[in-house]
């Protein structure tokens, strides 16, 4: 059982019995991950306008239909509520956030930096970025190179030759076998650890490379879209820009604990603070289509790209501003720092991937 499930559960029931019956449906539904299921999560944590089920929107119809029988599989006498489905849905999320990043990077996208709220006994987004940190530096810790030697093996092996029979080459064919059998022992283990070693080499290789290509844009200090020079990007398109750039060079999820380092080497200012409604204006037609090309941005899990989305439908201005603000359920007001909008629409970028 999770650590803070009995403190994270203590509104609904302090009953133990009853909790372990909870504890047990969240292992259940816990047990598959789809980027589905924790759209329906994040949505029941965070009651969010697009509601949990979608509209019209089989999938998480579904996922909802099944989250709910988990429950009631481990506990037939269960009472279903919206607020225990929030604090299970809560539960449900925090298991993820040990192996899977993408489940953390939702929970950071779906707050929206304070825009919405998940009204819990613990503070979840702090354990999402906590978990994002964690996965980070894991993920790109370098591999012992004395792990990569392969020492020469030793063939392990009494031949029995109480069978063979001088002068009679047939009764040889057991002895023979006896070899071949240790030899090819002999030889798996060595495929076995060449191929460990091979995984080791082949992972480090990947974790430089991203680590060289996103050097190399700071300090090239040339956007990839637009192609030109960051200084002459505007201020207020810098955000979304260099941040959509960084995404698309990340290729371990879920990206270096360094972004915002180094967006603001690139020129991403921490001062100021930027409407996200502002942000989406600043940036060209092309570029909105570009960072929207094979997306379909979720206005829960994705609230800037589905202020793209809008704004792309309509053009430039404040016409697009109302019916985002009435489907995200976020205030036009909402604002941050452009280092802040710049982490986030980083996260949005890698969870819509």
């Amino acid at each position: 059982m999770h650590t803070d499930f009995p403190k994270l559960f203590s509104e609904i029931s302090t009953d133990g019995a009853q909790r372990s019956l909870r504890w047990t449906g969240v292992e259940t539904f816990s047990g598959t991950y789809k980027n589905t299921r924790v759209e329906m999560l994040a949505r029941l944590v965070f009651d969010t306008k697009p509601p949990a089920g979608g509209h019209q929107q089989d999938d998480l119809a579904i996922e909802l239909t099944a989250f709910h029988k988990a429950f009631s599989d481990a506990d037939p006498s269960i009472e279903q509520g919206a607020r225990q489905d929030e604090v299970l849905a809560a539960a449900v999320l925090m298991q993820y956030f040990t192996t899977r990043s993408k489940a953390a990077m939702a929970v950071i996208t779906t707050a929206c930096n304070g825009a919405r709220k998940a009204a819990l006994p613990i503070d979840l987004v702090t354990a999402a970025e906590n978990a994002l940190s964690q996965l980070a530096a894991s993920r790109r810790k370098r591999p012992d190179l004395r792990e990569v030697e392969i020492e020469a093996p030793e063939i392990e092996c009494e031949i029995d030759f109480s069978s063979v029979q001088a002068n009679q080459p047939t009764t040889f064919k057991g002895v023979f076998d006896q070899l071949s059998e240790a030899v090819d022992e002999a030889l798996t283990d060595v495929v076995a650890k060449f191929n460990a070693s091979t995984k080791l080499l082949v992972d480090a290789s990947k974790k430089a490379d991203e680590e060289l290509d996103m050097l190399s844009w700071v300090f090239g200090q040339r956007a990839l879209l637009p192609d030109q020079p960051f200084a002459d990007i505007p201020a207020d398109q810098k955000p979304l820009v260099l941040s959509r750039d960084l995404a698309s060079l990340t290729t371990i999820l879920p990206g270096p604990n360094p972004v915002p380092a180094l967006l603001a080497r690139a020129g991403v200012n921490s001062t100021e603070n930027l409407r996200i409604v502002d942000a989406v204006n600043a940036v060209t037609d092309d570029w909105i289509a570009e960072a929207l090309k094979n997306h379909k941005p979720s206005p829960a899990t994705s609230p800037i790209h589905f202020a793209l989305v809008k704004r792309q439908e309509t053009g430039a201005g404040d016409s697009w501003h109302a019916g985002w603000a009435a489907i995200t359920g976020i205030d036009l007001g909402a604002a941050m720092s452009p280092i802040a909008l710049a982490e986030l629409f980083y996260h949005e970028t890698l969870w819509l991937r």
